[in-house]
């Protein structure tokens, strides 16, 4: 039934709602420049309200006590303790989003991850995949594969990601659908699921999509495993699947590898590509014309010493009402200014980055929705430490909380990072 909220102190006499939510701060102790509950939120519509990054700090922590209306009309306290405010709402089905940030669903809460159980270094990966540190794989090539060297290697990795599962799904409250591999699939890079596949939620009268990606390294394609794709099926939400794999195949062939290559506006519908053997400019304009986004940014972004960037998600990421891009390494001036002035026609503020900090893994973050519906951004315990205090504070306007982990050898040894390791399940 109907449900409204009203601040501490305020009287539930003549009343008609089935439930009133009674607001309290929590910390204040009715300290003076505690915000009115008025200035908390705003109604963006009936089921949507919005809030400012400024009230999920702990000390703004508000509280509510819920009453239930009885059949003579009087409120009599609910069971249970109370509940923390956006939490309580998030609960009774009301959407929350940051002030500013379009109303459009840019991320999600559940995801797919592999865990790197038979996670090993890629050598066909490292032909050009120059974020992969031959440091951090061993002395040489023959070192890196050594059994007792990939033994030492995936029981970091393992460990890390472990760290990096716990940060998201009890700290950020991510939904995980968690899958594991095993040295007999063939598949060391499997840790990096966004690569093969993505998914889509349809515009009115649409159905959901599942698109299905072509792999530029061999073992890479073998991730596309028909249980995985039994449970994508089995979700009921992906009826409609973009097979792209073929091209694979192709006498010249095209590669298109996944959200690695195309960074997307889900809320305005463009898609970003940073030109590489990776991700080939024609083939994302294909991807456009079947998915149903409107335009695709294309542009060449390199590393210092001019080679291309292999995937798009190492240089930029899209978030709600912010966005991250290394503009240093996309040189062509046109291009830069095309791409900031695409980013910003959204109302995004945009973080520009350094190089260096893209090295970090700094453009390797991802908005998800937390557990109460609120924007988080997940990242590297790296990147969280590369990003400057500036550019922190400015996240921080846009998303709740950031959180990270400390994933450094996947990141020496995979030469990808936390974004790599999430495929969205919209």
């Amino acid at each position: 039934g109907e449900c409204v909220l009203v601040p501490s102190g305020a009287s539930l006499a003549g009343r008609t709602a089935a439930v009133v939510g009674v607001v309290r701060d929590a910390f204040s102790g009715g300290a003076v420049g505690a915000a009115p509950f008025s200035e908390v939120l705003g109604v963006a519509s009936e089921r949507c309200v919005t809030l400012r990054t400024a009230e999920l700090v702990p000390e703004r922590t508000r509280l509510v006590r819920e009453y239930v209306r009885g059949s003579g009309g009087e409120y009599e306290p609910a069971p249970g303790p109370e509940r923390e405010l956006f939490s309580w709402l998030h609960g009774r089905g009301v959407a929350l989003r940051i002030r500013g940030a379009a109303e459009a669903r840019q991320s999600t809460n559940e995801v797919l991850m592999m865990a790197p159980t038979a996670f090993m270094p890629n050598l066909e990966a490292a032909e050009d995949n120059y974020f992969m540190s031959t440091a951090g794989a061993g002395s040489d090539a023959v070192d890196a594969t050594s059994a007792d060297r990939v033994a030492q290697i995936r029981a970091s990795v393992l460990a890390e990601y472990a760290g990096l599962y716990h940060e998201l799904t009890e700290r950020a409250g991510i939904n995980v659908h968690l899958f594991h591999h095993t040295d007999e699939h063939g598949t060391p890079d499997a840790v990096f699921p966004n690569n093969w596949f993505s998914t889509h939620v349809p515009e009115a009268g649409a159905e959901g999509s599942l698109v299905l990606y072509p792999m530029k390294c061999t073992n890479r394609a073998r991730e596309r495993r028909s249980d995985i794709l039994d449970a994508l099926h089995k979700l009921g939400r992906y009826p409609r699947v973009v097979d792209l794999a073929h091209e694979e195949r192709a006498p010249t062939p095209r590669f298109l590898e996944g959200t690695g290559s195309l960074v997307l506006d889900h809320v305005h519908k463009v898609a970003y590509v940073a030109v590489s053997e990776r991700s080939d400019r024609e083939l994302a304009l294909e991807w456009a014309d079947k998915v149903g986004f409107r335009e695709v940014v294309a542009f060449a972004a390199t590393d210092d010493a001019g080679r291309p960037i292999y995937h798009t998600n190492v240089v930029m990421a899209v978030g709600s009402s912010v966005a991250v891009v290394c503009t240093e390494a996309v040189e062509n001036p046109r291009e830069r200014a095309h791409l900031l002035s695409r980013l910003r026609a959204g109302g995004r503020e945009v973080v520009e980055i350094s190089r260096a900090q893209m090295g970090s893994f700094c453009g390797n973050v991802l908005e998800l929705q937390s557990g109460r519906g609120l924007p988080v951004l997940a990242l590297s315990s790296q990147a969280a430490e590369a990003f400057t205090r500036e550019q922190t504070r400015t996240l921080l306007r846009h998303v709740a909380a950031m959180h990270h982990a400390p994933v450094r050898t996947l990141e020496a040894v995979g030469g990808g990072g936390v974004r790599c390791c999430i495929a969205e399940l919209f």
